[in-house]
């Protein structure tokens, strides 16, 4: 399991806050959601907003005071979901092996959002700080879950904060890429993949496929 030590970002809504504002406040929340990660958030006002939604204005503006806040909110909300899901996912698993992967394995849902989501938050610097928070509380429970996978031998020798490292580094970049750089919708999975097996001791492997 994650360790308590380990604290993910604080909310940017808290479970309390939204829990107040309400079923169709979540249901406006979750459409957001699809919206922004699909199509970016540059290109469109508040009001037009509400109309795509069949909202009023009022009700974001009960979310958020302004379109940027609300961006934030709505990106922050995905990120911490996912985090949960993440933290869940590994405390289901016996294994440290195990536990890395499925950690890993919940982080593809941010293949969610496309180049148009990326470009825009690129040009919102607090928008990047807040995906930046969340890529250093993965690293961190990458680091221990790593960490335990190599003291109990399922691991390579590696440096654990190494190993977490080169994925959220490789994450950051590659979701973010600069101009001309041609990468595959798949990239997530391909990371994972490099991560995954260069951290596995071919040893451990071998062993459990004789058990």
């Amino acid at each position: 399991m994650v360790p308590d030590t380990i604290r993910p970002p604080r909310p940017l809504l808290s479970a309390r806050a939204e829990a107040r504002l309400g079923p169709r406040h979540r249901e406006v929340l979750d459409a957001l959601e699809e919206r922004f990660l699909a199509h970016g958030f540059s290109d469109v006002t508040m009001r037009e907003l509400a109309s795509q939604l069949r909202c009023s204005l009022r009700t974001l503006y009960e979310i958020a005071p302004s379109k940027r806040q609300l961006v934030h909110v709505v990106v922050d909300r995905f990120l911490q979901r996912m985090g949960r899901r993440a933290a869940a996912a590994v405390t289901a698993e016996a294994t440290a092996l195990a536990r890395v992967r499925a950690y890993l394995d919940v982080g593809r849902e941010v293949r969610r959002w496309t180049a148009a989501f990326a470009e825009d938050a690129a040009e919102d610097v607090d928008l990047l700080r807040i995906l930046d928070r969340h890529l250093v509380y993965s690293q961190s429970v990458l680091e221990r879950l790593i960490a335990e996978g190599v003291e109990a031998g399922e691991m390579r020798p590696v440096d654990p904060g190494v190993a977490a490292a080169v994925f959220t580094g490789a994450a950051r970049f590659l979701a973010r890429p600069p101009a001309g750089l041609d990468v595959a919708h798949d990239w997530f999975d391909d990371l994972i993949d490099i991560v995954y097996f260069g951290i596995v001791d071919p040893a451990s492997r071998d062993r459990k496929g004789r058990s």
